[in-house]
């Protein structure tokens, strides 16, 4: 009789031991949400074998993930701080309406300093003809 206990119990934990590992495997294999097998060997034969081409794997997500997440900072910035920036100002509020007057007035002043120079040249040629005489 204790032998027919011991072998019911035997059966009833390998039972329970046995029930969790199938329902595991079965959760594991089924085509639930997820990455399909397929992709994950496309991957695997493709980056997952060597450590090259994991490295590689890595590499390249850090620089793509560091791309979007630039773009998308630079992009949040610049909505948030439109019209504060330098390159988000309207400058043409800026811009002074008086601006024919002072051009003629830097003409004016560009005419004095033509004639100031030459009468610095005539000077210098009389200096020259003083030479000359000599």
């Amino acid at each position: 009789m204790n032998n027919m206990l011991l072998s019911s119990a035997f059966r009833l934990i390998r039972r329970r031991a046995i029930l969790p590992q199938q329902q595991l495997r079965s959760a594991t294999t089924s085509s639930g949400p997820g990455i399909p097998p397929s992709i994950l060997s496309t991957w695997y034969s493709a980056f997952g074998k060597s450590t090259a081409g994991y490295i590689t794997w890595v590499v390249a997500g850090v620089l793509v993930s560091e791309g979007i997440t630039g773009y998308g900072t630079d992009y949040a910035w610049n909505y948030v701080n439109h019209g504060k920036t330098y390159e988000s100002i309207d400058w043409t509020r800026f811009e002074e309406k008086d601006d024919e007057d002072e051009d003629d007035d830097d003409d004016d002043d560009d005419d004095d300093e033509e004639e100031e120079e030459g009468d610095d040249e005539e000077e210098g040629d009389d200096d020259d003809d003083d030479d000359d005489d000599e």
